[in-house]
C-alpha cells in the first residue's frame, strides 16, 4: 500500500481557542446576572459598543468667484418655450409703457438714460472730438511759445495775450512779424557756418599749396570734396586713415560703410 503524506501538525485546525470561550463565558454570565437583578418592565440600555452617528453637516455651496445678481448670470439662460430669447427674471415680459418707464428711471451709481442731457453730452463723439483736439492744441501752443521764449532773441517783441482780446487782428499780425524775423536770423546764421566752414577748407588747402604739401590734382580733388562736404550737411571730419593724411590735415567727409547681407543686399 502507498503510504499517506503526513500533514504537519501546525496546519491542522487546532478548533475554538481557550481564550476565545473563556470571553464568551463570562459575557453571558454578566447579561444573566444584570437580568436577575432589574426589576420586570424597565428596559436596559444596549451593550453594544456601536458609536452614536453624528447629525450629517449641512451642504456648504462653493463660492463664486464674483458677485451675479439673478438678472445677470454667468450662462444665458433661455426660455424653455422659445429657445430664440432670454428667460426674463424675475417675471414676466414688461410692458411697453414699463419699458418706457424704465428707459426714463434714474438708478444711483448707473449711466444716464436716454433722452437727458448728460445721456447726449457723453455720447456724443463731436464733443469729444473738440475737447481732445482743444486740449491738445492748446498743450502744443504753449509748448512753443515756452520754446520759443528760451530760444529766440525777439521774445521779447512778442505781445501779451491780453491784448489777443482787444486787438486781435494786430496782435496776430505782430506775431507773425516776429517770426519771420525769427526764421531769417537762423537763415543767416546757418549761411555764416556754412561760410566760415568753407573758408576754412580754403584757408588749409592754401597753406599745402605755398608749402607743397600737394599737387595740383589733389588740390582740385580736395576743393571738390571739400564743396560737396560744406553742400551737404555741414560736417566735417578729419580723416586719420593714413600718416600722410594725419600729417597734412586733409579735410573730407566720412561715409559711413554700407552693411550687405549675404553679399547681394
Amino acid at each position: 500500500m502507498a503510504s499517506q503524506p503526513l500533514i504537519p501538525p501546525f496546519l491542522l485546525p487546532m478548533g475554538i481557542s481557550r481564550r476565545t470561550l473563556l470571553f464568551f463565558a463570562s459575557r453571558n454570565a454578566r447579561q444573566q446576572q444584570s437580568s436577575l437583578q432589574t426589576p420586570p418592565g424597565l428596559r436596559l440600555k444596549s451593550t453594544s459598543t456601536s458609536k452614536p452617528t453624528k447629525p450629517s453637516a449641512a451642504r456648504v455651496l462653493e463660492k463664486p468667484d464674483r458677485f451675479r445678481p439673478p438678472s445677470h448670470p454667468a450662462r444665458r439662460v433661455m426660455n424653455p418655450r422659445s429657445s430664440q430669447q432670454p428667460r426674463n427674471y424675475p417675471g414676466p415680459r414688461l410692458s411697453e409703457a414699463e419699458l418706457a418707464e424704465k428707459k426714463t428711471k434714474r438708478y444711483p451709481n448707473m449711466f444716464p438714460p436716454e433722452g437727458t442731457v448728460m445721456h447726449k453730452f457723453l455720447t456724443s463723439r463731436g464733443i469729444h472730438v473738440w475737447i481732445s483736439m482743444s486740449v491738445l492744441l492748446s498743450l502744443a501752443t504753449f509748448t512753443f511759445t515756452t520754446n520759443f521764449k528760451h530760444t529766440s532773441p525777439f521774445a521779447h517783441l512778442l505781445p501779451s495775450w491780453s491784448q489777443l482780446l482787444t486787438h486781435p487782428i494786430d496782435t496776430i499780425s505782430q506775431v507773425l512779424a516776429v517770426l519771420k524775423m525769427h526764421a531769417d536770423h537762423q537763415t543767416l546764421e546757418t549761411a555764416e557756418k556754412r561760410k566760415k566752414k568753407t573758408d576754412d577748407v580754403e584757408k588749409r588747402r592754401a597753406y599745402r599749396q605755398a608749402h607743397g604739401l600737394e599737387k595740383k590734382e589733389e588740390a582740385e580733388e580736395v576743393e571738390e570734396e571739400g564743396d560737396a562736404a560744406v553742400a551737404g550737411d555741414g560736417q566735417l571730419a578729419v580723416d586719420g586713415a593714413s600718416g600722410e593724411n594725419e600729417e597734412d590735415g586733409v579735410v573730407r567727409e566720412r561715409r559711413r560703410p554700407i552693411k550687405k547681407w549675404l553679399g547681394i543686399w
